[in-house]
């Protein structure tokens, strides 16, 4: 059966949990050498600006969802916050709704690349459930037209994506880029976004995948999409 007869219409004014919002925004603390010399360190450093590889990130503000402006979906900005929160946690990154089997598969969806998503293949996009990837390709201009996906079966951090500074003039020495945790450029990077690394990757045909569901489930799904979003 044809996900064109089973997906039902996405319900619009859906907006992922990750997306960053107009009036949100990222602030990079003043920073100095750490006194070892071999880092950089946040001048008013708390325990909640490093991740637990110890990696500084850019403080984003935290709004209620009615002070937080307009989405930017057509820009695709990401919360770093809700980003980190969502690939840490293994959230689905429209809903949040948590894997239904923690030791279970989890399901990345992507743009299309002209490949499939490939084993040991980097990702700052964390996963979505399987409803909310039927809204997705529904929506997202990225995921439109051309988008892959495929059930993963481990996830581990491999590092961030953020602004490395000289070590020695702490000036950025390029934008975002990604950093693996165990390289040397992670003492002197600040973090915007959580990358992680997939294994046991199996291809998926997103048709089937709804078609298992059913239109009537799909439809429950997506108005439970809509309230969490509300």
């Amino acid at each position: 059966m044809s996900s064109l007869s089973v997906l039902p219409p996405a319900p619009p004014g859906v907006v992922p949990y990750i997306t960053g919002y107009s009036r949100e925004q990222n602030i990079t603390p003043k920073f100095t050498h750490h006194p070892s010399g071999r880092s950089l360190v946040f001048v008013d450093e708390t325990p909640h600006d490093r991740d637990s590889f110890g990696v500084p990130w850019v403080r984003p503000s935290l709004l209620p969802k009615g002070r937080r402006g307009e989405p930017l979906l057509q820009e695709a900005v990401v919360h770093p916050f809700r980003q980190r929160r969502a690939m840490r946690d293994q959230l689905c990154q429209v809903c949040t709704r948590p894997p239904a089997d923690p030791e279970g598969r989890l399901l990345f969806l992507m743009r299309d690349a002209g490949r499939p998503i490939e084993e040991g293949e980097r990702t700052a996009s964390p996963p979505v459930c399987v409803p909310c990837a039927g809204i997705s390709v529904q929506l997202c201009p990225r995921l439109r037209r051309h988008h892959v996906a495929a059930w993963v079966q481990h996830v581990p951090a491999w590092g961030v994506v953020g602004i490395v500074h000289d070590p020695l003039t702490l000036e950025p020495m390029s934008g975002d880029v990604e950093v693996t945790y165990d390289s040397s450029a992670a003492r002197w990077v600040v973090a915007a976004r959580l990358v992680s690394q997939l294994y046991g990757v199996e291809p998926v045909d997103l048709e089937e995948e709804f078609a298992r569901l059913g239109r009537d489930r799909l439809e429950a799904e997506f108005a439970r999409v809509v309230e969490l979003a509300a």
